[in-house]
């Protein structure tokens, strides 16, 4: 995996992200809805193909693999999803942390079993907190990250 470039404020402003992007409910049609606008944002906005696989109690709810991916982005996605599944937060948010000192960077010792990278963002409810998770592979992990929280804001209608 590739270096990127990180700021300072990283941390914080992704914590920020995952304050602010939360759902008063989240069903199946909302996940479908989600899934397709995130489809929609790949083709458009970064021109490229993802895969998407949204998850919510262990369940896999939605599942798109676009053109030109391929099963190395499954491998990818379970990596990610573990990551985020251990810290309860985004697998971006526990790569900045760690990389910031905040955090102790457990999946380096495990690199066949995680990556702290992004692309996999928590679904969490207003009050109650994370029930599930987003998590797209297919671009740079800045990008991948990107696609999943602007998809998320135009789905809430948040700035």
């Amino acid at each position: 995996m590739e270096e990127f470039y990180m700021e300072a404020d990283w941390p914080e402003k992704i914590a920020r992200q995952e304050e602010i992007l939360r759902y008063t409910t989240f069903t199946r049609k909302q996940a479908l809805e989600l899934g397709l606008k995130i489809a929609e944002l790949a083709e458009q906005k970064y021109k490229k193909g993802a895969a998407i696989r949204i998850v919510e109690d262990n369940t896999v709810i939605f599942e798109y693999k676009m053109e030109t991916t391929n099963p190395e982005n499954d491998w990818w996605m379970g990596k990610k999803l573990a990551v985020s599944l251990q810290t309860g937060t985004s697998s971006l948010r526990a790569y900045v942390e760690g990389k910031s000192g905040l955090r102790k960077p457990f999946w380096e010792a495990r690199p066949e079993n995680y990556a702290a990278c992004g692309g996999c963002f928590p679904v969490i409810l207003k009050g109650t907190g994370p029930v599930g998770t987003v998590t797209i592979s297919g671009l740079a992990q800045e990008d991948d990250h990107a696609m999943v929280v602007n998809a998320i804001r135009a789905y809430l209608g948040k700035e």
